[in-house]
């Protein structure tokens, strides 16, 4: 038995927020072959056929998608519940979601502002 054995994640169900590409897909992959399912959701993750579906999948393991634009907290709470209602254990929380605007700060106007700070931090 290696050191890798003692973090393996067999029957895990991991929950990975902004999933649909960069960290979050790298670290739904990285889950998944480390042996845990996985629950992905993003504003613009497909509920079919997506990078990190596939990524998951051919770990071996199962991907279930959501779409949910986190800076709406009606859709965030609908979200929630359905979430708990199919998946009432989840073992592992990533939560990735975030948005960045790449302008300098001179450029960013009072919506982009609280457009990122709804994301990132509410």
């Amino acid at each position: 038995m290696g050191v890798l054995d003692n973090f393996r994640l067999d029957g895990k169900v991991a929950l990975v927020t902004g999933a649909s590409k960069g960290l979050g897909l790298a670290m739904a992959q990285a889950l998944a072959e480390a042996g845990a399912n996985v629950i992905g959701v993003s504003a613009t993750l497909k509920l079919s056929g997506s990078e990190a579906e596939k990524a998951v999948q051919a770990a071996g393991r199962s991907f279930t998608a959501y779409q949910c634009d986190f800076s709406d907290r009606k859709a965030l709470y609908e979200f929630i519940g359905t979430l708990k209602k199919n998946h009432p254990v989840i073992d592992i929380l990533v939560n990735n979601a975030g948005t960045v605007r790449r302008a300098p700060v001179t450029e960013h106007g009072d919506d982009i502002w609280d457009e990122v700070i709804e994301i990132n931090l509410n």
